[in-house]
């Protein structure tokens, strides 16, 4: 990994504590939980391992968290935005009904930066201010996305969901966020262009930032654990 710039640090300190209000409010504990690369023994090769519980997720590492851990750290990130008032939002819904309780707080935060695009299916929402509305392609319903890039502060959380839920406090997404400019300027390069309608770059999405292959029952049998440690 990349030693980290004065910018990253500077980002990490702001980012938690915006952070901790979100994890209070909260009446149910959040949960993630840390995905080890390596290969324990026995296994096949390109199996991963689930870790603990874990409090607040680690920047820059895989984790499976449900819909209020990640909402939390997307939340955290809005509020960097806002408070910089410069600089592009990108922000994916699924479908724009889950955008609705949010759509005064992006109105006014397309007010203040230069650019804010929000990413879904469905009905276009209405008298938004200036937010940009772009529908996604189908093969990009299962991601969760939201990235800020300015001139001097720049953070991603890209997730993917990982069983077929509907219900959003039913959600599991496999993810990670961070703040290294590089990797976000990648993503949201690539972001631009797929609201260009360019295929292939649509189709090569998943291999430019490849998940772990996890399995669902062993996430479910480690949050069902009885000692599992709450958010």
């Amino acid at each position: 990994m990349l030693a980290k710039t004065k910018c990253e640090h500077a980002t990490t300190k702001r980012f938690k504590a915006k952070l901790k209000p979100y994890h209070h409010h909260f009446e149910k504990c959040s949960k993630a939980v840390r995905v080890h690369h390596g290969v324990p023994k026995g296994k096949v090769k390109g199996s991963v391992r689930l870790g603990d519980l874990v409090t607040i997720p680690d920047s820059d590492l895989h984790h499976v968290m449900d819909h209020e851990a990640m909402m939390a750290i997307g939340h955290a990130i809005e509020d960097i935005a806002s408070e910089e008032g410069k600089g592009e939002l990108i922000a994916t819904f699924q479908d724009f009904k889950n955008f609705l309780p949010y759509k005064k707080r992006y109105a006014e935060m397309s007010e203040r930066l230069d650019a804010v695009r929000v990413w879904g299916d469905g009905e276009v929402p209405k008298k938004c201010g200036n937010v940009d509305f772009v529908r996604v392609d189908e093969k990009l319903l299962r991601y969760w996305l939201v990235l800020f890039d300015s001139e001097k502060v720049r953070a991603v959380l890209l997730c993917k969901q990982v069983n077929k839920a509907t219900k959003m406090e039913d959600k599991k997404f496999l993810g990670f966020y961070s703040f290294n400019p590089y990797l976000v300027q990648s993503i949201r390069w690539r972001f631009n262009l797929m609201s260009c309608g360019l295929s292939r770059v649509i189709s090569h999405w998943e291999k430019s930032f490849p998940f772990p292959d996890l399995k669902m029952r062993d996430l479910d049998r480690l949050i069902r654990q009885p000692d599992a440690v709450d958010v």
